[in-house]
């Protein structure tokens, strides 16, 4: 039971009169120990720093000191008694666009109607299991900090952690499965390790895909086979365009490949380099086409090995085209625009990668053909530099050759130029 004396010293028992009994810890103990609010840490709660109070989310009186009519229903108070009533009590205010208004001019408010879609809400829904994600277990319940808050458990930097709470817990995650397969536990180790994990983690891209990003926030579902393109997509927009319509996207759909994901990992997604082609050891080609799995072709194989063939080729001639530029620069020869030239081979070499995704057609071919092109006109470029730079010497050593004779001729003649004598 609240104390009456402690309300009326306190002098503002709206505002904290709640926590004059929740936040003491020796009034709570055991299981009720989730009863105990330190007012340090609704301090830094986004809804206190907004000007809420414990009464403007539970209801109830907070003025009164009778245990039963601070905690009375027809007064308002609601109780959280589970997860499951989490998302109607949080919802209450963010599934209400005129009250959220007061806080945010464009606010969302469709994150219950999400999570119910989710994978969490749907097995609440279905099941009751208490150990599904629900709001508080992403958010916290009391200290709720704001989306871009550095410390906030959803700040990009943090999600993974977040997820990894419940996701990298093997006993947690035993049993548990999506379409028929287990879900696993070493999600957040593998994208740590992936080039969006440390681009995010070593190099601070925010930008750079975490959890949330693929798999969704409130409405989290693991990407299907048919939407993993569209998901990578988000991003790599081009690439998904170049993937869409060709016939490996429906081949990988028809016998159950996971697009993007069967080439390039899902959570362990590795930076992409060239050995990734042809059909040698590592080359993700080779693993369906050298065998002729889920009926590859040897069609595919061949192109595998032009395309790799042409990529080498290219960039053998954009190091050897750097090489002779860097040469002539170093002997002093003006090479800028050649150097400048080169960049559009680099282009069309990133081009060429691009357009890999495309399986076939005459794309990749041309940008590789029109990067070689450049690459000619640059090494030649360097050549016709190398080639001025030693006839140069060569007039050069003629020029001191000549001088010289002459500084020899004039000497000579001043040795034998008579000299007068002076009675003459």
């Amino acid at each position: 039971v609240c104390c009456g004396l402690h309300l009326q010293a306190q002098g503002e028992a709206e505002q904290v009169g709640c926590l004059l009994c929740h936040g003491e810890p020796e009034l709570w103990e055991g299981e009720d120990v989730r009863f105990f609010v330190p007012e340090k840490k609704l301090h830094a709660d986004i809804h206190w720093e907004k000007g809420l109070r414990c009464h403007d989310c539970h209801g109830g009186d907070p003025k009164s000191d009778d245990y039963g009519e601070a905690h009375d229903t027809d007064k308002g108070f609601r109780k959280v008694e589970g997860p499951a009533d989490e998302p109607a009590f949080c919802g209450s205010c963010h599934s209400d666009i005129a009250y959220m208004k007061r806080y945010t001019p464009s606010p969302r408010t469709d994150q219950v109607e999400e999570f119910w879609t989710s994978g969490h809400g749907r097995r609440l829904k279905e099941t009751g299991d208490p150990n599904v994600a629900t709001c508080s277990s992403c958010h916290g319940s009391h200290g709720i900090r704001g989306v871009k808050a550095l410390d906030s458990p959803v700040y990009p930097t943090r999600v993974a952690d977040t997820c990894a709470t419940c996701h990298s817990d093997a006993e947690r995650m035993a049993g548990y499965q999506y379409h028929g397969r287990p879900l696993g536990h070493g999600q957040r180790a593998l994208w740590l390790g992936s080039v969006h994990g440390k681009a995010m983690m070593e190099k601070g891209d925010l930008s750079a895909p975490t959890c949330n990003d693929c798999h969704g926030n409130h409405g989290a579902l693991p990407p299907e086979i048919g939407s993993i393109a569209n998901t990578c997509g988000t991003c790599h927009g081009k690439i998904a365009d170049l993937f869409r319509d060709t016939r490996m996207k429906h081949g990988f759909e028809k016998i159950g490949l996971p697009g993007c994901a069967t080439c390039h990992g899902a959570h362990d997604v590795y930076h992409p380099d060239d050995s990734m082609l042809g059909m040698g050891d590592g080359s993700v080609c080779a693993e369906c086409h050298k065998d002729g799995k889920h009926g590859a072709s040897t069609v595919g194989a061949e192109y595998a090995l032009h395309i790799q063939r042409g990529i080498e080729t290219l960039k053998a001639g954009i190091a050897g085209a750097e090489a002779t530029l860097k040469k002539a620069e170093r002997l002093g020869m003006e090479v800028r625009p050649a150097w400048f030239e080169l960049t559009k081979a680099r282009n069309a070499l990133t081009e060429a990668r691009s357009q890999i995704h495309a399986f076939g057609g005459p794309a990749a071919d041309e940008a590789l053909a029109k990067g070689s092109v450049v690459v000619e006109i640059a090494e030649q470029a360097g050549e016709d530099a190398l080639e001025e730079h030693g006839a140069r010497r060569i007039w050069l050593v003629g020029s001191l050759v000549a001088i010289l004779v002459m500084i020899g001729l004039l000497l000579v003649f001043i040795r034998n130029y008579p000299v007068p004598r002076a009675n003459e």
